[in-house]
């Protein structure tokens, strides 16, 4: 029994080797560049090790997606939770949403890099109405309704609105993950500062 867990836990650790350093490879010489092969040689085992494990290179990227979007899901689903238990109001719920989505990429650069980024979906079977990304932003679009209902933001297409909101997370992540910002004092309140102005320009 001893024998068999030691193997699992074995294969496991392998699996999880072979993710982290496709996810690596992905993010610094892109989708053609990156083989098997390549895979294989960054954690020192053979490739028929690797096709042990994944039966080709688009698996592995299914696999990092997968990955990439529970966690993305998680983080904002996780927000939505804290503040119903908090009973924060529907703008407030939206503020720290929409902080949760920042968090999450510049926690996370790699893995958003590969969702948002590097467009990796094309080469995978994942189904993008399926992914974490695509139900993050019906959380986003939930969100919005709930504020017009109560009235914190005009009335409107909340999937135009969404869209975007989503639009200016997208920007400020990206900025923060390639770009240095001096004139910021901190991420945190240039992060804060522009989630409340931007949603302040959506209050009635």
């Amino acid at each position: 029994m001893k024998h068999i867990k030691r193997r699992e836990r074995e294969s496991s650790e392998i699996r999880r080797k072979i993710i982290e350093s496709a996810r690596s490879l992905f993010l610094n010489q892109g989708y053609a560049e990156v083989s098997m092969r390549k895979i294989a040689d960054q954690i020192e085992y053979s490739p028929t090790t690797i096709y042990h494990y994944f039966a080709n290179k688009e698996a592995v990227v299914r696999e990092l997606l997968v990955e990439g979007n529970t966690l993305f899901l998680q983080a904002l689903q996780q927000r939505v939770d804290e503040a119903q238990a908090a009973g924060l109001n529907a703008l407030d719920t939206l503020k720290t949403v929409s902080d949760a989505y920042v968090r999450f990429g510049t926690a996370n650069p790699e893995y958003y890099n590969i969702l948002f980024i590097s467009n990796l979906e094309s080469v995978s079977l994942v189904s993008l109405i399926d992914s974490g990304r695509f139900k993050g932003f019906e959380l986003l679009e939930t969100g919005l309704k709930a504020a017009m209902e109560e009235g914190c933001i005009m009335q409107g297409d909340e999937r135009l609105i969404a869209r975007s909101v989503w639009s200016m997370l997208h920007g400020l992540t990206s900025l923060l993950l390639n770009f240095e910002l001096p004139m910021a004092k901190s991420n945190d309140e240039l992060i804060a500062f522009t989630i409340d102005t931007f949603l302040r320009g959506l209050s009635r």
